[in-house]
């Protein structure tokens, strides 16, 4: 069963106020199925309304938040547990970015739950001495218009495709979070899911 990420317009699904948090509420294709994190530091506790594909629910939802080291269910019972990565602070403006566009509806959502460093945990790749983010990049850019100078960020997994979204990044100029434009929902999907499908139909 496919499991997806919700976005902000599942509120037949989840409340809204879940889905302030962004990459916490998944679901199965069917839509039949729910499955929502709550993250406390390095832990996360899941609610779901089902025990039908938890391993793929808790497998997708660490794409998004790799930093979480432990995961309970909701009677408290383990349902995963790795080893601790150890998180460092970095200066934004030092962060290479993956991607070209903010979605302005999911920034002005993540500027209202990010209250400290602690709130933001970055998955980055080192290359040629050029530290890379795989993914956060609204957490980014929320956390420098609310003034923050430097985050948490962790190593984390990657595909190498990666690159290539870089040097395209590079190749319009994009050399931090604050050259990332700023776009309506509605232009970020088009914007972005027509390079993306453009970029993986080659």
């Amino acid at each position: 069963m496919e499991i997806i990420r919700a976005g902000y317009n599942d509120t037949d699904i989840f409340s809204k106020s879940d889905l302030v948090f962004g990459a916490c509420c998944f679901y199965s294709k069917d839509r039949a199925f729910k499955y929502l994190f709550k993250i406390n530091g390095r832990e996360a506790t899941l609610y779901a309304n089902t025990k039908q594909y938890v391993s793929e629910a808790i497998e997708e939802f660490l794409f998004y938040s790799g930093f979480v080291t432990l995961i309970k269910d909701e009677n408290g019972s383990l349902l995963l547990e790795k080893p601790q990565i150890q998180p460092y602070l970095l200066e934004i403006l030092q962060i290479q970015p993956s991607q070209f566009y903010i979605n302005e509806k999911k920034l002005e959502c993540c500027k209202k739950w990010v209250t400290s460093h602690e709130d933001i945990l970055i998955p980055i790749v080192i290359k040629d001495d050029k530290c890379i983010s795989l993914d956060g990049h609204t957490r980014l850019r929320a956390a420098l218009d609310l003034g923050y100078k430097s985050v948490y960020v962790y190593p984390d997994e990657y595909d190498y495709y990666i690159f290539r979204f870089v040097d395209e990044a590079i190749g319009r100029n994009i050399n931090d979070v604050s050259h990332m434009e700023v776009i309506s929902e509605d232009e970020y999907k088009i914007k972005w899911d027509k390079f993306c499908d453009g970029f993986f139909m080659l």
